[in-house]
């Protein structure tokens, strides 16, 4: 009996957790669509034109570049932080206390920019944006580089 019982409480197990996937599943797809129905216009990037703009201006914005230290040796946005994309999780503690301060995030292109971005704003992070073609663009345009 106590076999036939046991048997009884893994199949029903095993039942209650496959129906558990399809809402587990739609959650998840309520949860994106949130994600992506609340997406701003300007899909959280920043212009390098309105990035120097600010700089120029005074205005404070951190400026976090998620390359790899010899990419940001070689030419990099003034008073950036270099936070390469790998070791962003484990250096958080190097951002602003502040998460509503500005964040403008740039790479060589923009994709390991965007990763970051999302990953920001998924941590709570406010007010970050993409750097719009990373640092190709930026010095396509004649932005000023620190060598």
């Amino acid at each position: 009996m106590l076999r036939r019982a046991s048997g009884f409480l893994g199949v029903l197990f095993l039942v209650l957790a496959a129906l558990a996937v399809p809402a587990a599943a739609a959650d998840l797809q309520a949860d994106i669509h949130t994600f992506l129905s609340s997406l701003p216009a300007d899909f959280d990037t920043v212009a390098g034109k309105t990035l120097a703009a600010k700089q120029q201006s005074g205005e404070n914005v951190f400026v976090l570049d998620v390359r790899e230290p010899d990419e940001f040796k070689a030419g990099h946005i003034e008073g950036a932080a270099n936070i390469p994309i790998r070791t962003l999780a484990r250096s958080l503690d190097k951002l602003p206390a502040d998460k509503g301060m500005p964040i403008a995030v740039v790479c060589k292109s923009g994709i390991r920019a965007a990763y970051s971005t999302m990953t920001l704003k998924l941590l709570g992070y406010t007010n970050v944006k993409d750097v719009v073609g990373g640092m190709l663009a930026w010095e396509k345009d004649g932005y000023p580089v620190v060598k």
